[in-house]
């Protein structure tokens, strides 16, 4: 059996993927780190000056989510502080935002005017964070999820992998509307100029299907990559059929049966009714050079 985690150290270990997403992977939790100080700086924005005694400087993180009453409202946000044991839940369109302290167990209020962006993307500063009869409410700790209620609002925050799975077809615009972690994911990725100029100038219909799951951390990396291609690419001979599959989705009936899926992504190319290839969906693969070597092959 795992031995249970504190929150702050799943926080780290949610950025080690594995190479592959495979059908109902069972479920781990993260070690604990040998040290303090890596946690530390993998929230710190490297050049942001230090912050005054009075206010939290903290910073997006797409690998949680905020649940509200069984929702996922599209604006909230989950950031880490540079104060290590502390979080920031910030829910612009509720006009809810709380400050976690983790040694204390409990959830502060913080009023919307007193966070401010901080300049670089996805950082903030929360001023005032202590502020004397601000509301409080109790914090429950169970492994790698918080959950908290805050008057009528019931709260939990969790691994974006623990979501329900979005199951079958879906657009490119509706997966970044619904999955916050697609969507930065997507603003984040630089594709390579030149690739994405090959693959706007091809004339050779292609037609890539994309089975992927949100449960899925490798999918989670390579996908928006793929997504951000096909939007900056903007070619209608390029067309995108993407599919969400459940965990278990080698005994679950759908359209990826038949396919001979073994891992996921997997990325199809079909070209005159045939597939042509998979597209590599490791780590470190990179799309669109992909593609466009692939299409450049096609006589």
């Amino acid at each position: 059996m795992t031995p249970k985690t504190t929150f702050p150290y799943a926080i780290l270990a949610a950025a080690t993927l594995a190479i592959m997403c495979s059908p109902a992977p069972t479920a781990t939790l993260p070690a604990e780190p040998e040290s303090t100080t890596a946690v530390t700086h993998s929230v710190a924005p490297a050049a942001a000056p230090a912050p005054a005694a009075s206010e939290v400087v903290c910073r997006a993180n797409y690998d949680f989510c905020v649940e509200v009453n069984g929702a996922y409202p599209p604006d909230a946000r989950f950031f880490v502080a540079e104060t290590r044991g502390k979080f920031l839940v910030d829910i612009p369109s509720q006009s809810k935002s709380v400050l976690i302290d983790l040694p204390t167990r409990r959830a502060v209020s913080v009023p919307r005017d007193n966070i401010k962006p901080a300049g670089a993307d996805g950082v903030v500063r929360v001023a005032n964070p202590g502020l004397a009869g601000a509301p409080a409410y109790a914090l429950q700790i169970e492994g790698p999820v918080l959950r908290f209620q805050a008057d009528a609002a019931k709260v939990r925050v969790l691994k974006v992998t623990e979501r329900a799975a979005q199951v079958g077809p879906i657009t490119i615009e509706a997966l970044a509307a619904d999955r916050p972690e697609y969507r930065e994911g997507m603003k984040a990725y630089r594709p390579d100029p030149v690739a994405i100029e090959a693959l706007k100038k091809s004339r050779k219909p292609i037609e890539i299907e994309a089975y992927f799951a949100t449960w899925c951390s490798h999918c989670k990396v390579y996908m928006p990559k793929l997504l951000r291609v096909m939007q900056d690419a903007g070619n209608p001979d390029i067309k995108l059929t993407l599919v969400g599959v459940p965990k278990n989705f080698g005994n679950e009936p759908g359209p990826w049966q038949g396919k001979s899926i073994q891992n996921i992504p997997a990325i199809m190319i079909r070209y005159e009714g045939r597939e042509l290839t998979r597209l590599s969906a490791h780590e470190g693969a990179v799309p669109e050079v992909d593609l466009a070597t692939l299409l450049s092959a096609i006589k």
